[in-house]
């Protein structure tokens, strides 16, 4: 168990990002000391004023991963690409994380957890509404981003006698600090709400805090290691309705506009030309248009209810309103 008296300590990489600055809030919230493992060119900006240890490093760097790990209980690797060519995602995604584990291994032997933050990406989408994605389906990935995190999932668990692992598989995670969904908010706040196609499509979501939550009790739980949840909020939603309640938090009343999943492609296309052009990754492109075009992004989250009582405390309305409200006090709306 992660002790409030300052004695247990976690290894967070990722820290600096929009997942990992809120688990690391989390964990300092209880009591747990951290260690960020970050870049020297890294934004260090949401870790400002907290009390952790910064450990400078990468992960091509094996004696920096050693230093990370010595005498760590838990590690929590939040750390991903999101874009890039297929070899950036594999390296940064599938090679990055096993370098990690392996030093763990030789390294740290009092190492109680180590909780991969995986994605639904690697899974893929559900066929129907009414059978959301489950632990033991088949994953079936559409995208090059899926596929690593799902590779990486197979190399861990290889190494799952020699490291206690727990792998958690968030579907769409939102909220204050995210740029992803913000891009969503920001349509919206400008009177458009756009929609793929013109068919209805699902998604499971999660609140961040509720996600650094879940995989913090994945890390104290006995039944957890060596397996793999999905961490969501139970309940699925149209995008239809999550438009709904963005354009409610915002007070705004946008006009409804579908996409057709045709347009959609060439404008990715068009996308990736300019990334190319300016030597960027494009985060829109072809196959996050092919993930959109599913109609079911949904999945369970009944298992992680049942082994450590994963539960959501924020609703899609009251994250979404808290989110809204940080945007907008932050000056990014």
């Amino acid at each position: 168990m992660i002790k409030s008296d300052g004695k247990s300590l976690a290894l967070v990489t990722g820290a600096s990002g929009f997942i990992g600055s809120h688990l690391t809030e989390a964990l300092l919230s209880k009591g747990c000391r951290v260690r960020a493992l970050v870049r020297t060119t890294s934004n260090l900006k949401w870790l400002k004023g907290l009390n952790l240890e910064l450990a400078y490093g990468s992960f091509e760097d094996q004696s920096s991963l050693t230093d990370a790990v010595k005498d760590v209980d838990y590690i929590f690797h939040i750390a991903a690409a999101k874009s890039g060519s297929r070899q950036k995602l594999f390296r940064d995604n599938v090679e990055a994380v096993i370098n990690l584990a392996n030093a763990a291994a030789r390294s740290a032997p009092g190492l109680k957890r180590f909780v991969f933050s995986s994605s639904q990406a690697a899974a893929g989408p559900s066929g129907c509404l009414e059978e959301p994605r489950c632990e033991s389906d088949q994953c079936h990935p559409l995208s090059d981003y899926g596929r690593s995190k799902l590779e990486a999932e197979r190399q861990l668990m290889k190494l799952a006698e020699q490291i206690p692992l727990t792998i958690v598989r968030p579907p769409t995670v939102y909220g204050p600090r995210d740029t992803d969904v913000f891009l969503y908010f920001k349509w919206i706040s400008r009177g458009l709400a756009l929609l793929p196609g013109f068919k209805k499509r699902y998604a499971h979501m999660i609140f961040v805090r509720d996600l650094a939550e879940g995989m913090i009790g994945a890390a104290q739980s006995d039944a957890a290691a060596g397996k793999t949840y999905f961490l969501s909020d139970p309940q699925s939603y149209s995008w239809q309705e999550i438009s709904s309640a963005i354009a409610q938090s915002l007070n705004k009343k946008p006009l409804p506009l579908m996409v057709p999943l045709g347009l959609a492609n060439f404008a990715a296309l068009l996308a990736e030309g300019g990334a190319l052009v300016a030597g960027k990754d494009s985060i829109f492109n072809r196959q996050k248009v092919r993930e959109m075009a599913e109609r079911y992004w949904t999945c369970s989250p009944g298992q992680a209810e049942k082994d450590f009582d994963f539960t959501c405390r924020y609703d899609l309305k009251r994250g979404l309103d808290i989110t809204a409200r940080w945007y907008k006090e932050n000056g990014w709306l």
